[in-house]
Order: C-alpha cells, then structure tokens, then sequence
C-alpha cells in the first residue's frame, strides 16, 4: 500500500513540476524583474544599439527604449499580477508622440502605482513630490529621457525644468 502511495505522489509532484515548467517557458507566469530588459529587446524588437533604462517597483515596471541620437524611442510599461505571478507581464508600449514631446502619465486600474514616462524635451531637471508634510526632490539628467514608476498616493507630483519653470504631464490609462 505504501508503494502505491508513494508512485501516486511521485506522479503528482512530476506533473505539477512539468505544468510549472511549461508555464515558465511560455511566460505564462511572468517575466522576472532581471529579464525585462532581454524580454523588451526580444518581443519589441529593440535593436542592440539602443539604450533601455526604467523603473521596477513591487507592482510595475515602466522602460524608455531610444537610440544613441534620441531620434526615436519606444516605451514598456509591465505590471506584477497578483496571484499566481512570478513576474511582470506586458500591459502596454509602443511609440507614442506625447512621450517624444511631453510627459505621459501611465495608470492601470486597480493597480496603486504610476508611471510617468518621457523622451525630455523639456529638459526636466527636477521631479518634486509633495505629501502634505513635506517636499522630497529627484534630480533628473536633463539630457536624457526617463522613465519612473510612483505611489499613486505618493503626493502632488512637479516637473521642472532646466529654467524652473512647471512641466505639464497628461495622464494615458492602460
């Protein structure tokens, strides 16, 4: 009786193994956080020569894609499903014009974070987030684009320019 048991449980173990596996492969349970990058070269078609730089968080994860010369771009942004998720799965990317000349707010429903991505022609410099209490500044390098990923209830969120001058961003739902 006991070998019996043991060659049940063995199969059990084995098929539950294998479904893992096959769901691992097929992406079917998400990208990890270290394969993003090799994920958003391969399934977008991003060339070797360009650079990819975002932001991960817990929850979501949002990449700018643009050759050295900044004459084109293409944005990713991915979210960690709850569940039964190992990773990041794809929710929306591609080129858009509000990314090359401003900067877009990403939002997904019921997900409690955002991202703002953008080619900088603006020359943001400064990123201000204010919760009521106090004012927390990120610097931003003015002469490339970024891509960050923020609390939705993070605070009022301010760009600035090289100037000091206020950058509009508009919000786009995935």
């Amino acid at each position: 009786m006991k070998k019996i048991f043991l060659k049940i449980m063995l199969g059990v173990v084995l098929v539950c193994a294998l479904f893992v596996g096959f769901l691992y492969a097929n992406n079917d349970i998400g990208v990890t956080s270290t394969n993003l990058e090799a994920d958003i070269r391969s399934s977008q078609k991003i060339k070797d020569d360009w650079t990819v730089d975002g932001s991960v968080s817990d929850t979501m994860a949002a990449y700018i894609s643009y050759p050295q010369d900044m004459s084109d771009h293409n944005f990713s942004v991915y979210v960690n499903r709850p569940g039964l998720s190992f990773g990041y799965f794809f929710r929306g990317g591609g080129s858009l014009s509000g990314v090359e000349r401003g900067i877009v707010e990403f939002t997904v429903e019921e997900y409690k974070e955002r991202a703002f991505i953008s080619m900088n022609q603006q020359q943001v410099t400064q990123l201000q987030i204010d919760d009521g209490n106090s004012i927390q500044g990120i610097s931003i390098d003015s002469n490339k684009p970024f891509a960050i990923v923020l609390p939705i209830n993070a605070g009022t969120i301010t760009f600035y320019d090289v100037n000091g001058n206020t950058v509009e961003y508009w919000n786009n739902p995935l």
